[in-house]
């Protein structure tokens, strides 16, 4: 039997309470206002990419919310938007263990396989794009033409950002926002596990 994962989804005070189902099959969201509106829908085989981040919401002197913000968008271009809003540490805590784990679920279910095809592709000697750079089997090709090798590759992450950049030449470096850049968290996966690989391969 087919193993799903709802959750419930309210993006303000004053929204209603929306269902999003996460199946090994299918992403199922609740977004239409309409009484006799359907829901939107990706089938897995469809799935391309998501982004996630926290968004601040400012006054004049000082921050007073939060929202937690995932997008999940398909091979049409088609995006489903998630927001769980926090105003004035209201719910905050609840609200970010919910958003971690539609996260987790997201990587789990549809990301990390992705991921791992892509990885497949590096070991087969294929080289493809990923956003501004490209990955080779020689290393990170830059978007000015420039390739880092992997030798020479070092990389970090942060809460909000990963960054790949040359060990020896500081101005060849290339920074992804989890926020912004689509799937930021697929290519850190993908890097990471080259360079796990290639570690243990010379141990």
């Amino acid at each position: 039997m087919e193993q799903h994962t709802e959750f419930s989804i309210k993006s303000s005070f004053y929204d209603r309470k929306r269902k999003l189902i996460l199946s090994p099959n299918y992403i199922e969201f609740e977004d239409n206002d309409l009484a006799n509106g359907s829901n939107t829908k990706f089938e897995t085989k469809d799935i391309n990419s998501f982004r996630y981040g926290v968004k601040w919401i400012n006054g004049y002197a000082f921050t007073f919310g939060r929202i937690y913000s995932i997008e999940i968008k398909n091979n049409e271009g088609k995006i489903i938007h998630l927001k769980l809003k926090s105003i004035y540490g209201i719910r905050k805590n609840e609200l970010f263990q919910k958003y971690a784990s539609i996260i987790n679920s997201l990587l789990d279910l549809y990301f990390i396989p992705i991921a791992e095809k892509h990885i497949q592709l590096y070991y087969n000697k294929e080289e493809f794009n990923f956003g501004p750079i490209k990955i080779t089997p020689e290393g990170i090709e830059l978007k000015n033409k420039k390739t880092i090798l992997w030798k020479d590759l070092y990389t970090k992450n942060y809460y909000t950002k990963y960054s790949v950049s040359s060990k020896t030449n500081k101005n060849d470096y290339c920074i992804f926002e989890y926020n912004e850049d689509w799937n930021t968290a697929v290519l850190f996966s993908v890097i990471e596990k080259i360079l796990l690989d290639k570690k243990e391969g010379a141990t």
